[in-house]
């Protein structure tokens, strides 16, 4: 009986009224209390204040859900720079989306994005985007109130083939054999080309110029100078990332940063070692940046002993064929789970009324914005796009 009411009252606890506020400083020890609590190990309050508070594109915008003193939910859109056309524009991307599981089924995603997006169109951001799985048919609707822009496709080239063989063949003498002479049919030289590939810890102006050159050559981009790269991946309090420049007359013509990560499952595989290449941009006349940068970043992983090295692009993403080209594969578009989608922030408009986005795609050159091959993006698959 007492545990029935206990349970009762646990029931009663968790449905208790709760209201919607912005941040307010001193709120990250509980907001990193309540991401670690939905996500795992999502990290610490440094690594918070890092993401939020030292954005070199401006302030965030974080709606919170609270009862009585506890955070239970928070959302938050993150501006940054974004060329779109001809245009700079304060876009935005959307970042840890979570309610407390003791608080979950009760409403309070959807307020809270439904107060996040009237935010960003009040304070000028025309535009935010996210990923969403689509797998998870929750997570999927969740998105709804944004277009479906594209797919993210994970192209992958296998380095170590042991882990994946093992799946399909149980003697471990052929699958020995066998990744052994994949390992073999997979070298293949490159021709050399007068580029120096240099390491780096820290980007310089040299960035900037390098960014004032390539821009035009595309329509929906990032703008990478060199404050948004060094805070996105050298001063990260946990990033530890491996970045490359490629140079030619002092000048550099293009850049690749890459990662690793420990990936408990990727698909039906368990405990890989994944290289990741998070980021890589260079000079659209010459492909042959591209593919010397790609192949740095397999050399460096060769010697990382990782199973398989992973970028995810967007689809018709200008470098697919030089990944393609370099031994990188693409699963079926069936098979591919990440989407890019995008909401047009309109003053006045819940997000979740039905045909919001299609009327703010007619207001926003919406042919423009939904032609995929427009989109440069890649997603890094850590934690940010």
């Amino acid at each position: 009986m007492k545990n029935d009411e206990h349970a009762a009252a646990d029931r009663n606890r968790m449905t208790a009224s709760w209201t919607l506020r912005r941040y307010r400083d001193g709120d990250e020890h509980a907001i990193v209390d309540l991401l670690n609590a939905a996500f795992g190990d999502w990290g610490s309050v440094e690594d918070w204040r890092w993401k939020y508070g030292r954005n070199p594109a401006g302030s965030p915008i974080i709606w919170l859900a609270q009862c009585g003193n506890r955070i239970i939910g928070h959302y938050g859109i993150i501006p940054v720079t974004m060329k779109v056309g001809n245009a700079y524009v304060t876009a935005s991307f959307t970042q840890d989306a979570a309610t407390h599981p003791d608080y979950q089924g009760q409403g309070v995603f959807s307020s809270i994005v439904n107060k996040s997006y009237l935010d960003a169109s009040e304070k000028g951001i025309p535009i935010t985007y996210g990923f969403a799985d689509t797998t998870l048919e929750q997570t999927y609707k969740r998105y709804e109130h944004m277009g479906h822009i594209c797919f993210m496709i994970p192209m992958t080239k296998v380095l170590n083939w042991e882990p994946f063989l093992a799946t399909y063949v149980r003697s471990k003498f052929l699958t020995h054999t066998m990744a052994r002479a994949l390992r073999k049919a997979r070298r293949s030289r490159r021709p050399r080309v007068p580029l120096r590939i240099e390491t780096t810890s820290r980007f310089d102006q040299r960035i900037d110029r390098f960014w004032e050159q390539i821009s035009p050559s595309f329509k929906i981009i990032v703008r990478r100078d060199e404050r948004y790269l060094n805070w996105r991946y050298v001063d990260k309090p946990k990033g530890k990332y491996a970045i490359y420049t490629a140079v030619k007359d002092h000048r550099i013509l293009g850049y690749c940063v890459l990662g690793e990560k420990r990936w408990p499952k990727f698909g039906r595989w368990q405990n890989l070692k994944l290289g990741l290449i998070l980021d890589i941009l260079g000079v659209q006349d010459d492909p042959q940046v591209v593919s010397c940068l790609i192949d740095r970043a397999v050399k460096c992983f060769e010697q990382q002993d990782v199973d398989a090295i992973t970028c995810m692009v967007s689809e018709k993403h200008p470098y697919g064929p030089l990944l393609r080209k370099a031994g990188f594969i693409t699963p079926p578009l069936s098979l591919t789970h990440t989407s890019l989608h995008v909401s047009i922030n309109l003053p006045g408009y819940p997000i979740d009324k039905k045909q919001v986005y299609s009327q703010a795609l007619l207001l926003s050159q919406n042919c423009f914005l939904k032609e995929k091959g427009n989109w440069f993006m890649l997603h890094d698959l850590i934690d940010m796009p």
